[in-house]
């Protein structure tokens, strides 16, 4: 008899700003995981960046789509806006319109890819306020629909509370993000908290420390600690460098690191963080690298590793690259950082938005790197006991079993298939 065809997943990436964060990391993961299972992956994007080359060696199909924007009649005609609101309330009906016609031509052509490429599963990468079209695409052509929720949002629109209880699962990060889409009563029965997954061995320095430190300027005798993560506002970039006075006043030598590429939307951001760093005198003391495409050869220099988001974190993918390198944390305590850090044991957490329990922490690491290396030794075996990269891909791929079983599928041991795909 011959073996089944593979059963095709589209993974939909929704991010459109261009920035490589943690979703794209740990759909990379994913993917390059479905290698020994009957899940055959394709890819879609919507724009090109810098981690297309290592998709492309895990997928047989990677595409670039393009987001077009919504039209903006006022916005293209600037003299509109000039006019009186009796008036311009037709030209904003029209445009209402005109979007709705865009938004299902968008559809249409989501279900005939569906459709053409026969998929059997459509895994949205991002939440469920998100890719609408890609749901209804989905509705449209039967096709089981599983959404990755990766943030604790305040606000849902109607089109995410209307599919989020409909889809067939949604994927939740952390307990936090489960708790906050029960808490707004956007989904409850199709909830599954598979935590972010992460192969310590892949996370390995390729330039030597000495080698880094030329490149980034930084006098071997100085202490570094650092923040990884993209430069937004929520990230608490602010709170790190408002912490760096105390610090530097008990460790001279210190230098921070911030890692990672501030978008267009951020630059407002940027700016005004290079105005405080003036204003506190802290200029010697602070390194901007931009984007670091492993973040293993930064990390490698790193005495303590600082989480600082302002708002409640629903993961934070970069506390296990941390752990992965058996380095300290520092994490803000809200959101899913609790889950990870165990204060006191593998790290220490702090009030989000506080400078000065910041400082502390890492003084005291920094004063103790006996207690500093236990801790990141302690960080490590738990990485490995909770968050191995093995245990998400194996309960992801139950949960694709699930899902396949009652839609016709009979998928075997190891995500292989026993029935057919889709034509």
């Amino acid at each position: 008899m011959p073996p089944a065809p593979p059963l095709r997943v589209l993974y939909c990436e929704g991010n459109t700003d261009g920035t490589i964060g943690g979703s794209y990391y740990s759909l990379l993961y994913l993917v390059e995981g479905l290698r020994a299972t009957r899940y055959q992956p394709f890819v879609v994007f919507h724009r090109e960046h810098a981690l297309l080359p290592r998709f492309a060696q895990a997928c047989p199909q990677v595409y670039v789509i393009p987001k077009a924007p919504p039209i903006q009649l006022l916005a293209q005609h600037s003299s509109l806006n000039r006019l009186h609101p009796v008036l311009t309330a037709p030209v904003l009906l029209l445009q209402r319109a005109l979007n709705s016609v865009k938004f299902l031509t968008i559809v249409i052509r989501h279900a005939r890819f569906l459709r053409t490429h026969a998929i059997a599963l459509l895994h949205l990468n991002n939440s469920v306020t998100r890719t609408h079209d890609w749901m209804l695409a989905a509705w449209l052509t039967r096709t089981p629909c599983v959404v990755h929720e990766r943030g604790i949002n305040d606000r849902f629109p109607f089109l995410a509370r209307f599919f989020a209880p409909r889809v067939s699962a949604v994927i939740c990060i952390s307990d936090a993000v489960r708790e906050n889409l029960i808490k707004h009563r956007v989904a409850q029965g199709n909830l599954r908290v598979i935590p972010n997954g992460l192969d310590p061995t892949r996370i390995v320095p390729r330039r030597d420390a000495e080698e880094v430190r030329r490149a980034l300027r930084i006098d071997e005798r100085r202490r570094v600690i650092g923040l990884i993560g993209n430069i937004k506002e929520w990230k608490g970039q602010e709170i790190v460098i408002r912490a760096l006075p105390a610090i530097a006043a008990k460790v001279p030598g210190v230098v921070c690191l911030f890692v990672g590429t501030a978008s267009d939307s951020d630059r407002d951001y940027k700016n005004r963080l290079q105005d405080l760093i003036a204003q506190l005198r802290v200029e010697e003391y602070v390194i901007f690298t931009d984007y670091w495409e492993n973040v293993a050869d930064v990390l490698n220099l790193m005495e303590v590793s600082i989480h600082a988001s302002t708002l409640p974190e629903p993961f934070g993918r970069v506390l296990l690259e941390a752990m992965a390198m058996k380095k300290p944390v520092v994490g803000s305590r809200s959101g899913a950082v609790p889950e990870i850090v165990e204060h006191g044991v593998t790290g220490f957490t702090f009030a989000p938005g506080n400078p000065s329990e910041l400082a502390s922490h890492v003084i005291q690491l920094l004063d103790h790197p006996t207690t500093a290396r236990a801790f990141g030794e302690a960080g490590y075996a738990r990485l490995l006991e909770r968050f191995h990269i093995t245990e998400n891909v194996s309960q992801t791929l139950r949960l694709y079993g699930e899902i396949l079983d009652t839609t016709g599928f009979r998928v075997g041991v190891n995500g292989g298939a026993e029935g057919t795909a889709r034509g």
